[in-house]
C-alpha cells in the first residue's frame, strides 16, 4: 500500500462500524497507519483484553505473540 492509498483509506473512515478485532487484526498487517492512531490504539487494546503501551507498537510481532 502506498501512502497515498493510506490517506484515501483512512479519509473513508472505514473502521466506523467495524468490532474491534477486525479494526486491530488490519491495522496490525498493514505497515502504514490508516487511521487515526487513537482508534487503532483503543482496538488493539480491546482486542488483547490488555493495556497496549505505545512503544509496543514498534515490533507488531511481538505485541501479538
Amino acid at each position: 500500500m502506498t501512502k497515498e492509498e493510506a490517506i484515501k483509506l483512512a479519509e473513508s473512515k472505514w473502521w466506523e462500524g467495524k468490532p474491534d478485532d477486525e479494526v486491530a487484526w488490519f491495522c496490525i498487517s498493514t505497515k502504514l497507519l490508516c487511521c487515526p492512531f487513537e482508534v487503532m490504539h483503543k482496538a488493539i487494546e480491546a482486542w488483547l483484553h490488555r493495556p497496549v503501551w505505545t512503544h509496543e507498537f514498534a515490533d507488531p510481532e511481538k505485541l501479538i505473540l
